[in-house]
C-alpha cells in the first residue's frame, strides 16, 4: 500500500481538520463526516466531531443547501440536476424543498439564458436535438428545455 501510515488523530486533530475544511467552504453535515472519515478520522470520533460542530453552529444542512442551490442556479444548471447532487452530498429532501424555488419561471428562464448562451446561428433538427439534450444533462425538465428551444426559435 502506498503513501503514509494510517494512524490514530486525537478529536483535537479531527476537530482541527474539520475547521480547515469549514474555512474555504460550506460543508453539510454529512458531507463533512465522509471527508474526515476519508482523510483517516475514526468514524465514531468524526461524528462527535460534527456534532460538536453543529452544535456550535458551524456546520448546518439549511446554510449549505441555500449557498449551493444558489451557486448551482447561478451557473445555470437545473432542479433535477441540482436536487441530486445535494442528495448525494447527504441533505435531506427537507431542506432541498425549502431552499429550491417554487415558482418554475425562474427555471424556464435559467434554461433559456443558458440556450441562448450556447446558440450559435440558424438551428436545424438536429441542432435542436442537441441543444434539448444538453439542457436536460443539465437538469432542466423535458417541458423545461423544450420552452428554452422553442424561445430560441421564435427569437431567431
Amino acid at each position: 500500500m502506498r503513501g503514509k501510515p494510517a494512524r490514530e488523530y486525537t478529536e483535537a486533530e479531527v476537530r482541527d481538520m474539520a475547521l480547515r475544511y469549514l474555512a474555504r467552504r460550506e460543508y453539510g453535515i454529512e458531507e463533512l463526516r465522509r471527508k474526515l472519515v476519508h482523510r483517516g478520522a475514526e468514524s465514531g470520533l468524526a461524528e462527535q466531531v460534527v456534532g460538536d460542530l453543529v452544535d456550535a453552529d458551524l456546520v448546518s444542512d439549511q446554510r449549505f443547501t441555500e449557498m449551493y442551490v444558489r451557486t448551482r442556479m447561478r451557473s445555470l444548471f437545473g432542479p433535477l440536476k441540482i436536487r441530486a447532487e445535494l442528495r448525494g452530498r447527504g441533505i435531506s429532501d427537507h431542506h432541498i424543498a425549502a431552499e429550491m424555488p417554487e415558482e418554475q419561471e425562474a427555471w424556464f428562464e435559467a434554461a433559456s439564458q443558458w440556450a441562448s448562451k450556447r446558440h450559435t446561428g440558424e438551428l436545424d433538427y438536429a441542432g435542436k436535438a442537441k441543444l434539448h439534450r444538453s439542457l436536460m444533462n443539465r437538469g432542466f425538465t423535458y417541458e423545461q428545455a423544450s420552452a428554452a428551444v422553442d424561445n430560441l426559435n421564435s427569437s431567431d
